[in-house]
């Protein structure tokens, strides 16, 4: 193997330690620094070309004129979920009037309903309704200062299968035997938490 340089046809060139220019500071050779300047917006009213307003005033008597045809219904404001609207339960703790029951009734002072309770579907857990079960309803914001729906009761000690607590949510209702006969306070207590 030869290990003479070969001849590349490019002439190197020295350079000398003056020629380098200095990365910070100036360059030693009296040289005129360059400012830049930031370009600045024109002063005086933003001008908008004849032909965007125009286009503006047309895009807006088109929207208004197809309104006004009825091609666009009409925006009708969202009903609220009933789901929400009757299903606001109050968190623990329990209010007064439960906090002395034990175990069961645990919900308490009205009749504790274990037919009352819906046991599929995304209301799970709650109360009938006239919708869900004949001779059924709800009863909103019939409790805790007339808001709630229904609240949570705790009860801290061993309740049935619950070792240590059990955790219920009562959600108020109306149920009746049948047609003719008149409704009567109900409680769908269903266990949340059971530890």
């Amino acid at each position: 193997m030869n290990d003479t340089p070969q001849d590349t046809g490019i002439a190197l060139a020295e350079i000398s330690l003056e020629d380098i220019v200095p990365l910070r500071g100036p360059d030693g050779r009296d040289a005129e620094r360059v400012r830049r300047r930031v370009p600045r917006p024109p002063r005086g009213p933003a001008r908008v070309p004849r032909r965007s307003v125009l286009g503006v005033v047309a895009s807006a008597g088109f929207g208004l004129g197809m309104a006004a045809l009825g091609v666009f219904p009409a925006a009708r404001r969202a009903a609220a979920a009933p789901y929400d609207e009757y299903y606001q339960i109050k968190k623990l703790p329990c209010p007064s009037y439960a906090a002395g029951h034990n175990c069961s009734p645990g919900c308490g002072p009205s009749a504790v309903c274990a037919g009352c309770c819906r046991t599929s579907g995304s209301r799970k857990g709650f109360h009938h309704s006239s919708v869900s079960k004949p001779n059924h309803k709800l009863r909103p914001n019939q409790c805790y200062g007339g808001w709630a729906d229904g609240w949570l009761w705790r009860y801290a000690q061993r309740c049935g299968t619950c070792q240590n607590t059990r955790t219920y949510r009562c959600h108020d209702g109306w149920r009746r035997t049948n047609a003719s006969s008149p409704y009567y306070r109900t409680i769908c207590r269903w266990t949340t938490v059971c530890k």
